[in-house]
């Protein structure tokens, strides 16, 4: 049987602390499994919220991804979603004990995953 970590990209990051290994070795690759989702979940959002990003330079887009991400804890709650349900349940346990700390890391990957998206994002005509 194939686990959830069978899946994920295997990425070789070296790790300081315990909240870097978590980071580098749970977080990072099922940012980048989760990727696909993560755009259209963003997208789908946007067209949700009537947000035109056609009209929007690259330069105000980090600026609007903040905003959005520290205002509404809808696509705060989505993006989690996304993340913690390819989670194992041992991954879970650890997730528990530094939620906060998690969260917040979870939250500056996908941000900075979506800026780095943005031509993707942008095209297509459906936001």
């Amino acid at each position: 049987m194939i686990s959830k970590k069978d899946i994920r990209p295997e990425l070789n990051l070296s790790s300081l602390t315990p909240d870097e290994n978590f980071q580098n070795k749970v977080l990072r690759p099922i940012l980048k499994l989760q990727h696909d989702i993560l755009i259209l979940t963003f997208k789908n959002w946007c067209v949700k919220q009537k947000v035109k990003l056609s009209d929007t330079k690259k330069d105000n887009f980090r600026e609007f991804l903040d905003k959005s991400f520290s205002k509404n804890i809808v696509i705060r709650n989505l993006i989690l979603g996304i993340i913690i349900g390819q989670f194992t349940s041992d991954e879970f346990l650890e997730y528990q004990k530094n939620a906060s700390e998690y969260n917040r890391r979870i939250f500056t990957m996908a941000k900075q995953r979506l800026f780095d998206s943005f031509d993707e994002i942008k095209k297509d005509g459906n936001s």
